[in-house]
C-alpha cells in the first residue's frame, strides 16, 4: 500500500464524515468527485491492495448516535457521475453496444438529502436517510413535517418511493441571516441545512424549517411499470412532488434537455447542481442491472460550477447574539450567478487556517446553492509578496472582552454576559419563565428599554426605578403597568441559584445543568471559587461543560456583574428541595412530551421523592416519563430497554394521583 494510498484513503474518510456526519463540507463537490476518481483508478490498478474499508466501498457516512438505524428493504445507491457531452455519449455508447435501444428521461438533480419513503395501504409509515446506502436513520417523524410530503395517499397503495428532501434558496437565505445574526454558524448550502433540519432530535425545529420534497424513484411497488415515464406519471396522480423532466429517444435529445437545465438552473428556487439520465424501459434495465455501488442504466450529469476570481482586501470580524465571532472575507466586487459578490463568509478560524487564505491572496470564488459566496480555494500560483496572515481577534469587537475557545468547538466565542451585540438577546432569557420570570419585560418592551438607554445590561433591570416617572409618561406604559413591572422586578430578587445559573445563559448550561449545579455548590460564593476537579464530580458535567463555566465565571466583565448582583441580594442560596419520603432515592428520570402539570413542577415532584432527573437518556436512567408528542427521547429509552412511564403508571409509583 502506497504512501499515497494511505493519503487518499485517510482524505475521502475524513471528507465523507464532515459532508455526511457533521453536514460541514470544506471542500467542494468537484474537488471531491476529483479525489474519489483517483482512489478508484489506485484500486483499479492494484486490486490485490484495496483497502476492505475503502471509502468505495460504501455509499454514504456514518450515523449520528441520536438516531435509530433501520436497515433499508431496498438499498439506496449512488450514481456514477459524467461531466462533460463525450462522457454522456460514452454512457449511450455502452448501453447501445450491448444491442439495447432505449429511451431516456432526463430529470433535474436537485441538491437535498436522499430519502426513502415507505408506505402501506397508502399511509406514510416510515422514512429513513440514505445513510450508508445499507442502512438508514429513521427520520419519519421529522418527514411527516415536509411541506408537500403526502402522508395519506388516494389509493391504499403499497410502495417504497425515493426522494429528495430539499430546501428552497429563499428559506435557506432566510434561515443563514437569522443564524448569523443570533451569532450561529451558518450552512455552507442549502443541500446541508435540509440535512442538518432533517436529522434534527426534535420535530418541532424540523417543522419551522418548513422543508419540501421531489419524489423521483419507485424502489418497490404493488404494481408493474413498463416504463420510467409511467412511474412519474403514476408518482404524480398519487399527489407526490415530482420536478419537471423531458424524455429523449436518442443521446442528442439528452444533450439538448442538459444544456435547457443548464440555462434555467439559476432561476429555480431550489437547488439544482445538475441532470440525472436513466434508462426509462424497465425491461432494458433489467438487462443492464448494476454494480455493488450504482446501477448501470443511469447516470448523472454535473455541472461545472461558476467561479471568478477575486482578491481578499480584508477579513472583518461580527459578534452576533449567542458570542460566536465569525470572519467575512472582504473581495474585490465580481460579478457571478446574475449578482455582484463583495464578501464571502470565512466561517471560523479552522476554515481560515485548513485553505490558508490571507488577505491579498487571488482567490477562487463561487456561490453555494447559488446564493452563499464561498472561497473555494487560494491560487497558490498568484500569491503575491504583499500576502498577510489573517490576523485572528484575540478582543471581542463589540465589548473588547478577551475572547475565549470552548473545549471541542470550533469558533471563538465572547462570554461577557453583558456585551451590546447579544444583549437583547441574553436579556430576553434573563427574564423568560424558567429564569428569573420577570412578567412585563416581553420582547417588544425590552427592545423599548435598550433603544431609550435605560437597560445597558442585565443589573440595570433593578435599577429602572431611576425612571419610573419618565415611563409613566411614555404612550403605552402608564402609571399601573409601571408599577406592575417594578413589583414584578422586586419579587424576582428572591429568585433561587438555579433560576439564576439558568438566567445567566453561559454555554453548554440549560435548565437541568443549572439545576444540578446550584444543588451542588448551594450558593454563588462557593460556585465562584469552585476548581475544576470538583465540577467534573457533578454528574453530567464534562469537560466541556465544565470549560463553560469556569471561562463564563473568570471573565473579568462576568466578574464584575456577578459583584454587583452580589451587591442586589442577587441570587438567593439554592432551595433544598422538600422531601416526602426517599422511595425513589437513587433512581434517574428523564422527563419527555407533553404532561398535564408543567415540567418544572414534575421535576419537583420526582426530587421530594428522592430521585434525580437528568436531561438525557442513558444507560444509567431507570424511567422515562413520556407524555404525548413524546419524540427522540422516548425512541432512545427503547433502543436500551429504559423503562417507560405514562402518566397514569407515573402516578402509581408515586403513590396515588396528584
Amino acid at each position: 500500500m502506497t504512501d499515497r494510498y494511505k493519503e487518499l484513503l485517510a482524505q475521502i474518510h475524513h471528507h465523507n464524515y464532515l459532508y455526511h456526519t457533521l453536514d460541514a463540507p470544506v471542500i467542494t463537490d468537484r474537488e471531491y468527485d476529483q479525489l474519489m476518481e483517483e482512489l478508484l483508478n489506485w484500486e483499479a490498478a492494484h486490486p490485490d491492495l484495496v483497502d476492505p474499508n475503502s471509502p468505495s466501498k460504501k455509499v454514504g457516512g456514518e450515523l449520528l448516535a441520536g438516531l435509530s438505524r433501520v436497515r433499508h428493504t431496498v438499498p439506496l445507491q449512488s450514481l456514477d457521475n459524467s461531466y462533460s457531452p463525450e462522457d454522456v455519449r460514452a454512457f449511450d455508447r455502452r448501453i447501445r453496444a450491448a444491442g439495447l435501444h432505449p429511451s431516456y428521461v432526463v430529470e433535474r438533480k436537485i441538491d437535498g438529502l436522499s430519502v426513502a419513503l415507505t408506505y402501506q395501504e397508502g399511509r406514510f409509515i416510515q422514512g429513513l436517510t440514505r445513510g450508508d446506502g445499507t442502512e438508514g436513520e429513521d427520520v419519519t417523524a421529522n418527514l411527516r413535517t415536509v411541506v408537500d410530503l403526502p402522508l395519506i395517499l388516494p389509493e391504499p397503495r403499497n410502495l417504497i418511493v425515493r426522494g429528495e428532501v430539499y430546501f428552497p434558496k429563499e428559506d435557506f437565505a432566510r434561515l443563514n441571516e437569522q443564524r448569523e445574526t443570533e451569532g450561529l454558524a451558518t450552512f455552507a448550502n442549502p443541500r446541508n441545512a435540509a440535512a442538518g433540519s432533517l436529522r434534527q432530535l426534535d420535530s418541532r425545529l424540523t417543522a419551522k424549517r418548513r422543508l419540501r420534497i421531489f419524489v423521483f424513484e419507485v424502489l418497490a411497488s404493488d404494481i408493474v411499470y413498463e416504463t420510467h415515464v409511467k412511474k412519474l406519471q403514476d408518482l404524480r396522480s398519487l399527489g407526490f412532488p415530482v420536478a419537471s423532466y423531458e424524455v429523449a429517444t436518442d443521446i442528442d435529445g439528452v444533450l439538448h434537455a442538459i444544456e435547457t437545465f443548464g440555462e434555467e438552473r439559476h432561476s429555480l428556487p431550489y437547488e439544482m447542481d445538475g441532470a440525472v439520465i436513466k434508462v426509462s424501459e424497465s425491461s432494458i434495465r433489467s438487462e443492464l442491472s448494476e454494480t455493488s455501488k450504482a446501477p448501470r442504466w443511469a447516470v448523472a450529469y454535473k455541472y461545472a460550477p461558476e467561479q471568478e476570481q477575486s482578491e481578499v482586501l480584508g477579513v472583518r470580524w461580527s459578534v452576533g447574539r449567542t458570542g460566536v465571532v465569525t470572519p467575512t472575507a472582504i473581495l474585490t466586487p465580481v460579478e457571478l450567478a446574475g449578482s455582484v459578490v463583495a464578501r464571502a463568509s470565512l466561517h471560523n478560524e479552522e476554515y481560515i487556517r485548513e485553505k490558508d487564505i490571507r488577505v491579498h491572496d487571488i482567490v477562487l470564488v463561487e456561490k453555494a446553492g447559488d446564493i452563499i459566496p464561498q472561497v473555494v480555494r487560494v491560487l497558490m500560483d498568484r500569491r503575491s509578496a504583499e500576502a498577510e496572515p489573517v490576523e485572528i481577534p484575540t478582543h471581542c469587537p463589540a465589548c473588547e472582552s478577551h475572547l475565549v475557545h470552548l473545549e471541542e468547538e470550533a469558533a471563538i466565542r465572547c462570554v461577557n454576559a453583558q456585551c451590546p451585540a447579544k444583549l437583547q438577546r441574553s436579556l430576553e432569557h434573563f427574564v423568560s419563565r424558567e429564569a428569573m420570570n420577570i412578567e412585563g419585560l416581553g420582547e417588544k418592551n425590552l427592545a423599548f428599554l435598550i433603544e431609550q438607554g435605560m437597560i445597558t445590561k442585565s443589573t440595570d433591570i433593578y435599577h429602572l426605578e431611576r425612571f419610573a416617572e419618565k415611563l409613566k409618561a411614555m404612550k403605552g406604559w402608564g402609571k399601573r403597568s409601571v408599577d406592575k413591572l417594578l413589583e414584578q422586578i422586586e419579587g424576582s430578587k428572591q429568585r433561587d441559584l438555579s433560576r439564576f445559573l439558568n438566567a445567566l445563559g453561559m454555554e453548554n448550561v440549560g435548565r437541568v445543568a443549572a439545576a444540578d449545579l446550584a444543588r451542588r455548590m448551594g450558593t454563588m460564593e462557593k460556585l465562584r471559587v469552585a476548581t475544576e476537579e470538583e465540577l467534573l464530580t457533578i454528574e453530567g458535567f464534562g469537560p466541556r461543560t465544565v470549560d463553560s463555566v469556569l471561562q463564563f465565571l473568570h471573565n473579568e466583565e462576568n466578574e464584575q456583574l456577578l459583584d454587583e448582583f452580589s451587591r442586589l441580594g442577587i441570587p438567593k442560596p439554592a432551595e433544598q428541595p422538600t422531601t416526602v419520603s426517599d422511595e425513589l432515592s437513587g433512581k434517574t428520570f428523564v422527563i419527555t412530551g407533553t404532561l398535564p402539570l408543567q415540567r418544572r413542577e414534575v421535576s419537583a415532584l420526582l426530587e421530594a421523592h428522592g430521585a434525580k432527573v437528568s436531561g438525557s437518556v442513558s444507560s444509567k436512567t431507570d424511567y422515562v416519563l413520556a407524555g404525548e408528542e413524546a419524540g427522540s427521547k422516548l425512541t432512545r429509552a427503547h433502543e436500551l430497554g429504559v423503562t417507560v412511564l405514562d402518566w397514569r403508571a407515573f402516578q402509581e409509583l408515586i403513590g396515588g394521583e396528584i
